[in-house]
């Protein structure tokens, strides 16, 4: 019994993402404007993102940021926490007195509070309550017959049904140690959600927490009678301990407590999870004010109804990453460029934008305006060998996906990368191209990138054309990363084996079928 002390969490949260997923895996998706799929979670290196964009300090913060950031919200819930924000990057002081509070929830068994709204508890039959009842009178009714008339069997029965109230209390105990992880955690949560409520910053969020905190109090007054972490630090106190132990079971007290709570707890659920969310909530402001001061720059997205408007955006996962500017004039986009010019970087950091803009209400840019818009992509796809899938197939059902939604819902942002390069070229091109044409329609946007010259000229009119590209030095290949307008214009593929040192005929021949095929003498201008 005394193994149940557990130590203090320390004030730095520990980080466990599978356990970090646990509050969003049991929400209610629908309640969302669009869940984020674990192919474009992919596809955007969204763990990576969440790591970064991370600074909370409690195990629910945690949970809660990453909720936020895949179940994008009807109304972003950042907005209107400017002057939050703000005050807490002019007063270090008030915000490392709210870490330290939020500190209390950095243990790992504070993962596990989610649970007490997410799962269903244990509730005794009716039959299973009237047996405990009497059970709770009968050791003391013998008890006073003992004392009256001073019997041996009056005695017997006090030993019997004392036996018969242990087996039930140290029954109820194996339930109680379900929750060994979650109540203790959550009564803490309770304690410092009536600190950070009573803190006037956060007097505008979840307005009604404190009625919440006050409905929840029967729950908590019963839950601290038990007893989760001894520590017994000397012969006295384990003496008490003993001494009260046998009161309980002499009584059969816990057990009705316990049932009682579990009643109080699915009774309370909503009030639960309030709390659970405002401590969340205060936590990501806390987590967004950090990130804020510690990007290069920053800014609020502005929602207008057409097109997408951008100056200097970057990718928040690349140290000193070139920043870009575009203005889409409501049109789709096709980049075209070689192998590792910027053309996935840069779709990568419009829909990292878009997420960034609908959830934490920041972008990584000097300006950003457009419509809000769903996120589908199809970037980093792989052959699914458990369930027998060649790449070529994973792309074919993950764009039909993409067709399904453009169909069923407007304002779409679709991230294309090198469409259908799982097959032929002639096919490819076609279906690329029928393909983008559709995706575009009833509102939606593109972002596409392709090899394909081919498919840029065919979609010319439909789309607006941009480039990265690379330039040749000193035989070696320098890269700028700046967008340009129009079609790319070089082929450096073949320049580039030659810098790489392959046999001489193999470029001669590889020169002189592209310029057939390019009606070109010379494919590498």
């Amino acid at each position: 019994m005394f193994h149940f002390f557990k130590q203090q969490p320390d004030t730095t949260p520990v980080f466990d993402l599978a356990k970090i997923k646990w509050y969003f895996e049991h929400n209610d998706a629908s309640r969302a404007y669009q869940v984020l799929t674990e192919q474009t979670c992919t596809d955007l290196d969204f763990d990576e993102f969440f790591l970064r964009v991370n600074g909370t300090a409690s195990c629910v913060g945690q949970q809660y940021l990453y909720d936020r950031l895949r179940r994008i919200p009807h109304e972003p819930e950042m907005t209107g926490c400017d002057d939050i924000l703000q005050y807490l990057k002019n007063n270090p002081e008030f915000a490392a007195r709210c870490r330290k509070h939020l500190s209390g929830l950095a243990h790992h068994d504070a993962y596990y509070i989610s649970s007490l709204f997410h799962e269903q508890h244990p509730a005794p039959s009716l039959m299973m309550r009237r047996v405990i009842r009497l059970l709770q009178f009968m050791p003391l009714f013998f008890t006073a017959l003992f004392v009256i008339f001073t019997k041996t069997i009056w005695f017997m029965f006090i030993v019997a049904f004392f036996i018969i109230n242990m087996v039930f209390h140290y029954r109820n105990k194996q339930l109680q140690f379900m929750y060994l992880y979650s109540i203790p955690q959550f009564l803490k949560l309770a304690s410092i959600t009536g600190k950070l409520s009573g803190e006037k910053p956060f007097e505008k969020i979840h307005q009604g927490i404190k009625n919440r905190l006050q409905s929840l109090q029967p729950l908590v007054r019963g839950l601290s009678r038990f007893k989760f972490d001894v520590k017994l630090e000397n012969d006295m106190v384990a003496l008490l301990w003993g001494v009260k132990e046998l009161v309980r079971i002499f009584f059969l007290s816990e057990p009705n407590i316990l049932y009682r709570s579990f009643r109080l707890m699915d009774a309370k659920r909503t009030d639960i999870e309030a709390i659970f969310a405002y401590v969340g909530h205060v936590d990501m402001l806390l987590s967004v004010a950090h990130l804020q001061e510690n990007m290069p720059y920053y800014c609020k997205p502005q929602w207008v109804d057409a097109g997408l408007q951008m100056a200097d955006v970057y990718h928040p996962l690349i140290e000193q990453c070139v920043p870009n500017t575009l203005d889409t004039s409501g049109k789709s986009i096709l980049l075209t460029g070689s192998n590792m010019s910027g053309k996935t970087t840069f779709i990568r950091t419009i829909a990292l934008n878009m997420l960034s803009a609908q959830t934490l209400d920041m972008c990584f840019a000097r300006s950003f305006s457009g419509r809000r818009m769903r996120i589908h992509s199809a970037i980093s796809l792989h052959d699914n060998l458990a369930e027998s899938q060649s790449f070529y197939m994973k792309e074919v059902l993950t764009v039909k996906e993409m067709l399904e939604s453009s169909q069923h819902h407007e304002n779409n942002l679709f991230v294309l990368d090198e469409i259908y390069k799982g097959t032929n070229t002639v096919e490819r091109i076609a279906a690329g191209k029928a393909v983008l044409t559709a995706l575009a329609q009833n509102g939606n946007t593109v972002f596409a990138s392709t090899h394909d010259l081919e498919l840029a000229d065919l979609l010319a009119d439909e789309y607006e054309l941009y480039h990265f590209c690379e330039q040749i030095e000193q035989n070696r290949l320098h890269f700028d990363y700046l967008l340009k307008h129009g079609k790319l214009k070089h082929r450096n593929a073949i320049r580039l084996l030659e810098l790489e040192g392959y046999p001489e005929n193999v470029i001669t021949e590889a020169n002189a079928i592209v310029g057939v095929f390019c009606g070109v003498a010379d494919p590498s201008k």
